[in-house]
């Protein structure tokens, strides 16, 4: 089988801002109960923090959404697999895994 000429998108960023976030609303919990900074400002930083997770989780889902598209297109044959037909002896293993299959069905990108 033949992928994608690009290497899958990584999840360094994302798993960094996963990690990283609740440690720091956690340093500044801590920093609000010892009265060093004021819960407004605590707030601000918690939102911050949240809005930063949020924005690497999709630009990380959106990285994943193209490599996927970028591999159906490389791929069209997959789109026209009939789940119902025979595999043949001669078919490639991944079309005999779609006919074995019978309920993998792809969908066009929404975006």
């Amino acid at each position: 089988m033949i992928l994608p000429a690009s290497d899958p998108p990584s999840d360094r960023r994302a798993s960094m801002a996963v990690g990283l976030a609740p440690i720091f609303v956690a340093v500044v919990f801590t920093l609000i109960v010892s009265g060093l900074i004021a819960f407004d400002t605590g707030v601000a930083i918690f939102l911050a923090c949240t809005v930063w997770v949020v924005y690497e989780m999709m630009d990380y889902q959106r990285a994943v959404d193209a490599y996927h598209q970028q591999s159906l297109q490389a791929h069209p044959g997959w789109l026209d697999a009939d789940p119902d037909a025979q595999p043949q002896p001669d078919a490639g293993p991944a079309r005999m895994l779609i006919s074995a299959r019978g309920s993998l069905q792809f969908e066009h990108s929404r975006l």
